[in-house]
């Protein structure tokens, strides 16, 4: 999906809050804060999540979600927060001990996710050691203000 300028900056924002919703095969949901999204040069969005997490468990069971992006405003109240609304789909889930995404490598050369594993080489077969979060990353499908009022997705 193509997105706007204005979808762009919300995303660009440091001081947003992202709140990732998703639900089971089965229909029981979680809502979730996350610092971590970020929008790729491929306009999706990626998130860190732990193994443990509700959310993952339930992106495994249920590719779609929704994110809701809040843009805070000191003394704004209710319907004058900005921010938007995206509605997403996984399309990519790896499993790393510290995933971190790498946008351009030196000489311009454009990459995915690549595995970090910063750990100490005598701790083999620890904790330390496994793989504890997943990578993923959102195709975008749709975005929508935060107050719809009957305007055209943006």
């Amino acid at each position: 999906m193509e997105l706007s300028d204005k979808v762009k900056e919300v995303l660009a924002n440091k001081n947003r809050i992202n709140i990732l919703s998703t639900a089971s095969k089965n229909g029981e949901t979680d809502v979730a804060v996350f610092g971590s999204a970020l929008l790729t040069e491929k306009n999706t969005v990626s998130f860190v999540l732990k193994e443990t997490s509700r959310s993952l468990a339930n992106i495994k069971e249920n590719p779609y979600a929704s994110c809701l992006v809040l843009l805070p405003a000191s003394g704004a109240k209710g319907f004058q927060v900005k921010g938007h609304r995206f509605y997403l789909k996984m399309n990519f889930m790896e499993r790393s001990r510290n995933p971190v995404y790498l946008q351009e490598r030196a000489g311009g050369e454009t990459v995915g996710w690549e595995k970090s594993f910063n750990v100490d080489r005598k701790a083999k077969d620890t904790e330390k050691s496994k793989p504890n979060a997943y990578a993923v990353i959102f195709d975008i499908i749709e975005t929508r203000p935060i107050v719809d009022a009957g305007k055209k997705p943006e």
